[in-house]
């Protein structure tokens, strides 16, 4: 699963690297007026927060910055695109997650780094599907033709196609 992961930020990293900042923060009109950037940043800060949390055992996706720096330029998604890659292959321990619903009530789960990594990974797949459809309205040629497409989908066309 790390291995998968570290591909997909690479393939992230390429993908979005060459494109201008102005592009990055440009708003989409199929993405109901967000932006590439906010759509990155909601899928690094994901991994950051549980990278956060991984010491004291405990974290919470609600928590997370929304750092405006992320969503606005690309250097600074390839920096912390970079931090993520260098920091998540870590030992599988449990984890507690915080939810608070919306009367603010706080639950509190039991779960694990490696069940938490996945959801970030597959979370991660459906926004760069969103973001293809950014990138495409905006008449980007250089999409791989697998970017937002999850492992098991890639896998299951091609037994199809045999």
């Amino acid at each position: 699963m790390i291995k998968s992961i570290e591909k997909n930020l690479q393939e992230l990293s390429q993908t979005i690297g060459p494109i201008s900042d102005q592009l990055y923060r440009m708003k989409s009109k199929y993405l109901f007026g967000s932006s590439i950037g906010q759509h990155i940043r909601h899928i690094l800060e994901m991994y950051q927060v549980l990278l956060s949390g991984y010491p004291s055992g405990r974290f919470s996706f609600e928590n997370r910055k929304r750092n405006k720096a992320l969503e606005e330029n690309v250097r600074e998604m390839l920096c912390t695109i970079e931090k993520i890659a260098a920091e998540i292959n870590k030992k599988d321990k449990e984890l507690i997650c915080i939810l608070h619903d919306n009367a603010n009530h706080k639950q509190e789960l039991k779960t694990t780094y490696f069940r938490e990594l996945l959801y970030c990974f597959e979370h991660g797949i459906h926004h760069q599907a969103l973001i293809k459809v950014a990138l495409k309205e905006f008449e980007w040629e250089n999409i791989p033709e697998n970017f937002g497409v999850a492992p098991s989908t890639i896998k299951f066309r091609l037994a199809c196609a045999q």
